[in-house]
């Protein structure tokens, strides 16, 4: 059924696909299994406050998580593709997830242990500098790997973009997704550079080059308000 996901934009998918299916119900494993990877309960006082203050890095990596399949599911329904090319790249998408779990959690770990000057705790021991580098490295890799798999999902509905109908407000949406992406991927390439280049006193900061998202993100939503509002004009123009 093709409901509105606003004035201008279709749902084309169904219900839920089996792609969709397939993909929350990996997401769903993925979340449980950064809770499984806490360990055993609590025993004593000491170590249910030691599991109290590991919530905020559990928290953020779920976050990031559901953040990815809200990305996908949004894909799914909007376009409603079940093509052997969808279904690799979809397929992809979870592997790289299910793979990538473990190494979140530590990132978003170590990145309150760092903000809170120690306070929060950090599981992963660390007694050398290129177990960092190795550690955000690897870390950029993936989310590199991440962006470059979700522009190919947006490239592939672009390519399709005569068959699936879609009207120009919905190229507009579709390219904004696509380079918001590809944007994504290039400030991963510039934080691996940075852990891999910059001196030991330096590269503990790279992944703070990450927080450039925010910034991109904002000029990338309004690159594409000011390109939907012109179109909009011209439409009120030409009626």
């Amino acid at each position: 059924m093709k409901q509105a996901l606003n004035q201008n934009l279709k749902m084309r998918g169904e219900a839920m696909s089996r792609v969709e299916t397939f993909v929350a119900a990996a997401f769903a494993f993925a979340t449980t299994m950064a809770v499984i990877s806490e360990g055993d309960m609590p025993k004593d006082m000491n170590e249910l406050i030691e599991a109290v203050k590991r919530i905020p890095g559990f928290v953020a990596s779920c976050v990031i998580i559901i953040w990815i399949w809200f990305n996908h599911a949004q894909w799914s329904r909007w376009f409603g593709l079940e093509d052997t090319k969808s279904l690799i790249m979809s397929g992809g998408l979870i592997c790289l997830t299910l793979i990538y779990v473990y190494p979140l959690k530590m990132m978003m770990q170590g990145l309150f242990f760092k903000l809170s000057g120690g306070y929060f705790p950090f599981e992963l021991p660390i007694s050398e500098w290129w177990h960092l580098r190795f550690i955000f490295s690897f870390y950029a890799i993936g989310f590199f790997l991440l962006s470059i798999n979700f522009f190919l999902l947006f490239q592939h509905a672009y390519n399709l973009r005569e068959p699936l109908e879609l009207n120009q407000y919905e190229i507009i949406e579709l390219n904004s997704y696509r380079w918001n992406w590809l944007v994504v991927g290039v400030v991963c390439l510039i934080a691996l550079a940075a852990t891999l280049l910059l001196p030991n006193s330096l590269m503990q900061f790279s992944p703070f080059v990450f927080f450039i998202l925010f910034i991109t993100k904002y000029f990338m939503i309004a690159s594409k308000h000011s390109a939907l509002d012109k179109l909009q004009k011209q439409d009120e123009s030409n009626s």
